[in-house]
């Protein structure tokens, strides 16, 4: 994708917002907000539409200063119909800063409350899709930030109303092309409407030979005219869950934990079933893990999903402090440190050339990173501003307690198997055959312990054995939190972690790795006392990303030619969460939110291409791809080739 460049926020004779690139204005000289609320709303027919409904999708092309949003979000509030969750999905491929939209939403002071929230919530300027959730996650923002022609192909969503808006067709041609028409028609489904203030004859044309019937109704204001339109055609969707809104999720680990919530907060009853006798134990249970985004100079599906994972998941511990859950983490930034000057060389050149915000990350030389921790390391590197240290345990019990009654968990009840029953339920059985529970949906979150399910053995997931070393905190240590070589987290409770050597069978060897690593990293950091270390199963696949989503079926039976991952069969209502490797604190939130939007129907809060790339069926896809029978031993030699 290419780089994010912010709209230069200018003003035409009249005061309003003027772009100099496509010589146009950003709403009506009539006002903004009247044209929100009498074109865009009223066109479809908003707010009655959306009454009663227990969610409800507008997808935007152009969002500008985000005034059609903002009229929308005030609109659901002051409605006590409204529907239960209002989606607003918006593409802009010259945002505001930030800076810019306080400057412009100054001008609105009727809405002060929401502006500050979203300003709050604005995210880096980065291409690809943003989620920014408001009103105790009832009002879900999905910003596009990219070209129309490249983000809407990867929206997976189904718009229920649609905001044609932007600069005038004669402006700005690419956002009223076929393409864009044709991917609007695509999301839509039998009673979709739409509305845009242009009646230009290559609009008309344009929406009709996409699949549109459109209609001319009187204008805002001074307009004479404006659209108005609804399906004519509508278009193949494949169908989504319709069952019981419950669920057992195997697993209390980070996985299991954040997937739980995420369904209790729409309403979901979860069952939880842990083998062990509290959360977060197993590959979860570090008394402190690291968080940060990756970069990389192409911008791969690891960095755009690094990012995402990131700020879902310090939306999600934010919001669980702000509710008074105790959770302990901290935003105080990651210096990843380079391992030799070559490294620390191309460091600084991916940050030069990527174009990044500084926010995102910088490269600190020796001097500036000597300034920053207070004693030398060995080189420079990179500095994530926004890097956080977690305590699983702490977050997985206010995931847990975020859902209220909506969570039962169940400790010491270890899934041996998994069966249907009559009515095409599963049910959850113990090593006696005992039911643990039974619901319509199962979500394995147990890292390799599923593939101990039948349904599951054929998934590549495998253990990667890993020292993480607990230190008590020293003043021989700098405050922040480092990675490179090896790593060090920030304190918490007194105490810190140095890890992950692998681990073959010698405790101490892998200590004294762990503790040799660091030196190199800080090498004022010989003296500090004697960690007290624990082995770890780091649950891994062999492309380093997780498998989430639907599980598939007949993994060894011959299958017709399947190219794309809706082509292949699934086991019904059966999902993973599983394979988050070392990354755990990065996928937990994104991953449930995924599995969740997938569950009920909402727009996916990532890219089509980005939740291909976590499908649990992408390994047998690319057997069949290749005209090959699949077997995940196959890929394990893969990984061990690759190690």
């Amino acid at each position: 994708m290419n780089p994010i460049h912010p709209a230069i926020l200018q003003h035409n004779e009249a005061g309003i917002p003027y772009s100099a690139s496509f010589d146009d204005i950003y709403h009506s000289p009539d006002g903004g907000l009247g044209q929100a609320e009498s074109v865009f709303m009223a066109g479809n027919g908003l707010p009655q539409r959306w009454q009663q409904c227990n969610s409800f999708t507008i997808v935007e092309t152009g969002f500008g200063q985000g005034l059609n949003f903002l009229a929308t979000w005030q609109a659901w509030r002051d409605d006590p119909a409204r529907c239960g969750k209002l989606h607003f999905v918006s593409v802009e491929q010259f945002p505001f800063t930030l800076a810019d939209l306080q400057l412009m939403h100054a001008r609105y002071p009727q809405l002060a409350a929401l502006t500050v929230q979203l300003h709050a919530a604005w995210p880096l300027l980065t291409a690809g899709f943003h989620r920014l959730v408001f009103e105790a996650g009832n009002v879900v923002l999905t910003l596009m930030l990219g070209s129309a022609d490249q983000m809407l192909p990867e929206l997976d969503a189904r718009a229920d109303a649609i905001y044609l808006d932007g600069f005038s067709p004669a402006k700005n041609p690419g956002l009223w092309s076929p393409l864009v028409f044709r991917q609007l028609w695509r999301l839509s489904h039998a009673d979709t409407t739409l509305a845009t203030y242009s009646v230009a004859g290559s609009v008309r044309r344009g929406l009709t030979e996409a699949g549109f019937a459109v209609e001319k109704a009187k204008g805002f204001a001074s307009k004479w005219a404006m659209l108005r339109g609804r399906i004519a055609r509508v278009p193949r969707q494949q169908p989504g869950y319709s069952g019981a809104r419950q669920a057992i999720v195997i697993g209390a680990g980070i996985a299991g934990c954040a997937a739980a919530e995420r369904l209790a907060a729409r309403g979901w009853q979860i069952t939880v079933l842990e083998a062990a006798a509290a959360p977060a134990t197993g590959a979860s249970g570090n008394h402190v893990g690291l968080m940060h985004a990756y970069c990389s100079l192409d911008d791969n599906q690891l960095a755009r999903l690094s990012r995402a994972g990131s700020a879902a998941t310090l939306q999600s511990l934010a919001a669980l402090r702000a509710s008074g859950r105790d959770v302990g983490y901290a935003v105080d930034g990651i210096l990843q440190v380079a391992k030799n000057a070559e490294q620390a060389s191309l460091m600084a050149r991916l940050v030069h050339d990527g174009n990044w915000p500084a926010a995102l990350v910088r490269y600190l030389d020796s001097a500036a990173t000597s300034t920053l921790l207070g004693q030398t390391p060995a080189h420079g590197g990179w500095w994530f501003e926004q890097g956080a240290w977690i305590n699983p345990a702490s977050a997985c019990n206010a995931w847990l307690q975020a859902g209220g009654p909506r969570i039962r968990v169940h400790y010491g009840a270890a899934v041996q198997q998994l069966a249907r029953d009559a009515s095409g339920a599963w049910q959850a059985l113990d090593a006696q055959g005992h039911i643990l529970a039974t619901a319509p949906v199962v979500i394995l979150a147990n890292a390799t312990a599923a593939r101990q399910i039948a349904q599951a053995t054929e998934l590549p997931v495998w253990d990667s054995l890993r020292v993480a070393s607990k230190v008590a905190d020293t003043a021989a240590l700098p405050r922040q939190s480092l990675a490179g070589l090896g790593y060090l987290t920030a304190a918490y409770k007194g105490e810190r972690i140095i890890g992950a050597s692998p681990y073959d069978d010698d405790l101490d060897k892998a200590t004294a790795h762990n503790l040799a690593a660091l030196q190199k990293v800080l090498p004022a950091a010989a003296q500090i006392p004697q960690p007290v270390s624990r082995v770890c199963k780091r649950p891994s696949t062999p492309d380093r990303l997780p498998l989430v989503g639907a599980i598939p079926e007949h993994w060894h039976v011959d299958l017709p030619a399947c190219h794309q991952p809706w082509q292949l069969p699934r086991q019904a209502g059966l999902y993973a969460a599983l394979g988050y490797g070392a990354r755990g604190l990065t996928w937990a939130v994104l991953a449930g939110e995924l599995l969740a939007c997938e569950l009920n129907g909402e727009p996916l809060p990532v890219e089509r291409k980005l939740a291909n790339a976590l499908d649990p069926g992408r390994f047998l896809l690319r057997a069949l791809r290749r005209g090959q029978r699949y077997s995940p031993d196959d890929d394990r030699r893969a990984e061990d080739d690759g190690d």
